[in-house]
């Protein structure tokens, strides 16, 4: 008796040892998984907040992308008011339902006139006095696009943007009626379905400026993420908050289940990190298949170029962006019948997939065009219709010269025709330099009907041309005129005795460390 009495007392010694420390590891390992969680579900929510600022912010910049192809349009057909109407009747069209409305403006006296007009929100010759006006005057100074704040009953928002994208002295503007705030009627499967967010265009939380909604609660309320928008030089407000817990109602009543039924509970969070594991795992393996595709799409556009008899040439492409490098700039070289040789650099408006995409159907098609040694003009007429046509893209430039056969002299004659491109230097035996400025012509697919023209040159053996596009000589703020002075001025003080590698090494080192706006090609060919 006195033994089984021992033994009860060292199980229930044992018992209590065994029941004390699992409550303590179950209560240590649920307030683990408890602040696991926590923290988990508030990385999501600053995660999926970026993702839903990259996107905005996106939108915006094809807003700034439209208005830049207007002012773009005007300047490449002289402040032509019918090409601006016709281009912006387009982008209505585009807006879909909603109600937009664009304009062209310049100030007169206290206000601002519509020079022209589409979208029937303006119209021509009316004379703008109220709030807008200091949006506009602000938006001519910064160079960067303004927002208005929602404006009335209508709640209406818009955007200006001056020069360098607007002709000089005028903005460019875009005006909708965004309609009464309300919760979109999304499917389950729609992105960012999880999250309630909203939208102020207010540097803090401002019920009267909500853009747009989410919820019909605002503002937002409990675990919310608050993400600051650039928009120029405005700064908008994103809250950003979770309908139901983003790591899953599992993970989220983790802790609990742990407390309740201790080892099973570790498992289930064992599982719940492997999976986690595994995801993020298929994430990395995604994203590096997607960017070997994007470098294997870049290699495949950018041309070799070929070895030709009397002609040496050299060229360099630096990509503005990482990941995706991919954009519309172009350079090529390619043999034509007869002894000629072609020599290409153009520039496809946009920087992402679609633009490259374009730009090979546009490169491919200015082969064709040219391999039979038809004319520079015959050529860009040919490739200018072919994009109006089939609207292979919006907007390119181009400039293709054709070098003649070798003459008994040694000589060879030139014969280019630039639509709407940077003119190409040309650096003669001497080692002075000089702008092509013959041929020029108007950007390709523009809504004009006109024949381009060509120029001509007669090079000397020894002569190197220069061919580049915009990023090379585009700095933010900066003139361009001045640009392409300093650049001349500094293949004019390199040895006239470098290689073209070393001579385009040298060129692209000289550009400034800043991060690129646009992509770099860079292209030389010398005589021989």
């Amino acid at each position: 008796m006195t033994r089984w009495r021992r033994w009860r007392l060292r199980l229930r010694r044992s018992s209590l040892i065994a029941l004390v420390i699992t409550l303590g590891a179950t209560a240590a390992a649920a307030w683990t998984i408890h602040s696991v969680v926590g923290e988990q579900e508030h990385r999501l929510l600053r995660g999926r907040a970026a993702e839903v600022n990259l996107v905005l912010a996106s939108s915006v910049a094809t807003l700034q992308t439209t208005l830049s192809a207007q002012g773009s349009i005007l300047r490449a057909t002289g402040n032509s008011v019918q090409a601006y109407e016709s281009a912006a009747a387009r982008d209505v069209a585009a807006a879909g339902p909603n109600e937009v409305g664009f304009a062209w403006l310049r100030p007169e006296g206290s206000g601002w006139t519509v020079l022209a007009s589409a979208g029937g929100t303006f119209h021509d010759g009316q004379t703008l006095t109220d709030e807008r006006v200091g949006v506009f005057a602000q938006a001519s100074r910064s160079g960067k696009p303004v927002p208005t704040p929602v404006m009335g009953s209508e709640r209406r928002l818009g955007f200006a943007i001056g020069a360098p994208a607007a002709p000089e002295g005028t903005v460019l503007y875009r005006e909708s009626a965004l309609g009464p705030v309300a919760a979109p009627r999304a499917a389950g499967t729609a992105p960012f379905t999880e999250l309630d967010v909203v939208l102020f265009t207010t540097p803090k939380p401002d019920a009267g400026q909500v853009l747009v909604s989410t919820s019909g609660k605002v503002p937002l309320r409990g675990d919310v993420r608050t993400e600051p928008l650039l928009v120029g030089d405005t700064v908008w407000t994103l809250s950003v908050k979770a309908r139901r817990p983003l790591v899953g109602s599992t993970a989220s009543d983790a802790w609990w289940l742990t407390a309740l039924v201790g080892v099973i509970g570790s498992l289930l969070v064992a599982a719940l990190v492997d999976a986690e594991g595994r995801r993020r795992e298929a994430a990395l393996e995604l994203y590096a298949s997607e960017h070997q595709l994007a470098e294997t799409l870049q290699l495949s556009l950018l041309p070799q170029l070929p070895t030709l008899p009397h002609v040496e040439t050299a060229a360099r492409y630096l990509a503005a962006g990482t990941g995706q490098q991919v954009g519309g700039d172009w350079f090529d070289v390619f043999p034509v019948r007869g002894g000629r040789v072609g020599i290409v650099v153009g520039d496809v408006i946009g920087h992402d997939l679609t633009a490259a995409a374009a730009m090979a159907e546009v490169r491919a098609s200015l082969r064709a065009f040219a391999i039979d040694g038809s004319s520079p003009a015959s050529v860009i007429n040919q490739l200018d219709r072919l994009i109006k046509s089939l609207e292979l893209t919006q907007l390119v430039t181009a400039v293709y010269g054709l070098l003649e056969p070798i003459a008994d002299d040694g000589s060879r004659e030139l014969r280019y025709t630039n639509a709407g491109h940077l003119p190409p230097l040309l650096r003669g035996p001497d080692g002075s330099v000089r702008p092509l400025t013959g041929g020029d012509t108007i950007i390709l697919g523009a809504p004009l009907d006109t024949e381009h023209i060509e120029g001509r040159e007669h090079l000397l053996p020894g002569t190197t041309l220069i061919f580049f596009t915009d990023g090379l000589v585009e700095t933010p703020g900066g003139s361009l005129s001045d640009a392409l002075d300093e650049l001349a001025d500094t293949v004019t003080a390199l040895s006239t005795d470098l290689d073209l590698d070393s001579l385009c090494e040298q060129m692209v080192q000289v550009v400034p460390a800043r991060p690129l706006r646009d992509d770099i090609v860079l292209l030389a060919a010398r005589t021989s």
